[in-house]
């Protein structure tokens, strides 16, 4: 696949709900939008997968290298960067919480820009992984870091609100008066949804994680939400296609409020300090 076809690609994803939401694309449109400098710019993507991304970096002027733990995907992934003609060789067998394997990188810790999508809700310490990744990239060098919004569990009417308001909002609070309240929200929610084990490290508060990474010394750390959702999404097969199209808008939302509730994700964006 090349440059064109991902966008091709992209355009048909943002107007037929019948395929997957392209979601991931536009976290990467900020990613571009936040290029500082002219020229050529290295880049480092963690949890490479398929490849899927390279297209765009590479197209889009970046000198590409990734890591993954996965060895079908690193295969892969190098054939995609081979197709867009860089050195296959750039994409490598390692793991974010493991740093020792990252060393095996070409250019490691000169890096200008490192993405990380669907990694960090995934991994044990959240902390020690923003450090790992900020010491990737040069100093002054800038991180995006993917994290599974928790604040849109309140939108969800689902068993996440339950869980995120109980669990959380009225962490402290006395047995009697959170079990008034799961009792309430339990006639008023679908609690069916979703089944299963929520992760305990899925999703987290964008505000705590731009406190961990002021901890960690990162400059300008900030939120961008993105994967919006033109309300919960129990309703989209019903509007399908209004939804679609309204999640679509809602991703240019200037208010800069919005998204902290209508995105399910959202990227840390911060700097290496120099």
């Amino acid at each position: 696949m090349n440059f064109l076809d991902y966008e091709s690609q992209v355009a048909k994803a943002c107007l037929d709900p019948a395929l997957p939401y392209p979601a991931n694309h536009f976290a990467f449109r900020h990613v571009l939008a936040n290029r500082t400098e002219p020229g050529g710019l290295s880049l480092v993507e963690i949890g490479v997968g398929t490849g899927g991304a390279i297209p765009l970096f590479v197209g889009s002027g970046y000198s590409f290298a990734g890591i993954d733990r996965d060895t079908e995907c690193v295969a892969r992934s190098r054939s995609q960067l081979r197709e867009a003609g860089q050195d296959p060789d750039r994409i490598i067998r390692a793991d974010l919480e493991d740093l020792v394997t990252c060393t095996e990188l070409p250019d490691v810790g000169t890096f200008d820009v490192l993405v990380a999508m669907g990694v960090l809700p995934h991994v044990v310490s959240v902390r020690q992984s923003i450090s790992n990744a900020a010491s990737l990239v040069r100093p002054g060098g800038q991180v995006f870091l993917e994290f599974r919004n928790a604040l849109f569990s309140l939108v969800t009417f689902n068993r996440y609100t339950k869980e995120f308001i109980s669990e959380q909002l009225l962490e402290g609070t006395s047995p009697e008066v959170r079990n008034a309240v799961d009792s309430e929200l339990n006639g008023r929610l679908n609690m069916q949804v979703p089944a299963g084990a929520i992760h305990p490290e899925a999703f987290h508060v964008p505000f705590e994680i731009v406190e961990i990474a002021q901890e960690l010394g990162l400059e300008d750390p900030r939120i961008i939400p993105f994967h919006f959702h033109a309300g919960m999404p129990a309703i989209e097969t019903k509007v399908a296609q209004a939804y679609r199209q309204d999640s679509v808008a809602l991703e240019k939302d200037p208010s800069g409020w919005k998204g902290l509730f209508l995105a399910s994700a959202f990227l840390l964006q911060a700097k290496r300090p120099r």
